[in-house]
């Protein structure tokens, strides 16, 4: 068995989106590789200083590392792209919303604990934290070019859309 490597990993997801099922194999891949979760993906993290990594991107694939600190909570933002997240460390979760006539609503809660694998659709509002009192860490895998997007982040109180911004972004975090 070879050691795990971040440019493998990439490898491995784009070939995925050459298969007759893009979804699934990539879904299946990644509950391989948080199946065990501990060991080669912490190793691995531990050389990552960044909260977020871009990894890759291209017109049909976004691959990201992302660790989540509790008490932070991201803002509401959406994706416009269907994303796999594929927990290994913590628990991710994610604070559902949907717009409406007077702003956001909260719709759920979704959470990725280490070794589970979610998705969430285009259409999909979301805030993130880690749950509980350690950082959590995921592969989160977009299924097209996520930075070249024009998307929104949501303010908490008026549920507004204000472009998205990195500027804006860690502006509009608060505590969890």
């Amino acid at each position: 068995m070879t050691a795990f490597s971040f440019e493998t990993m990439v490898q491995d997801l784009r070939a995925c989106v050459g298969s007759p099922d893009p979804q699934a194999a990539i879904r299946l891949y990644l509950e391989r590789l948080v199946q065990y979760p501990a060991a080669p993906l912490l190793t691995a993290s531990e050389q990552l200083s960044d909260p977020e990594t871009l990894f890759f991107e291209d017109a049909d694939l976004s691959i990201w590392h992302c660790r989540f600190q509790p008490g932070t909570m991201m803002p509401p933002h959406e994706h416009l792209l269907p994303v796999f997240i594929a927990c290994y460390a913590g628990e991710e979760k994610s604070v559902l919303f949907q717009t409406n006539d007077s702003g956001l609503e909260h719709i759920g809660d979704l959470s990725a604990h280490a070794g589970d694998v979610i998705l969430l659709d285009q259409d999909a509002i979301h805030a993130v934290t880690a749950n509980g009192d350690r950082p959590s860490e995921a592969i989160h895998v977009y299924l097209g070019p996520l930075m070249t997007l024009k998307r929104d982040l949501f303010d908490w109180e008026s549920g507004d859309a204000v472009p998205f911004t990195l500027d804006a972004f860690e502006s509009m975090k608060r505590p969890a």
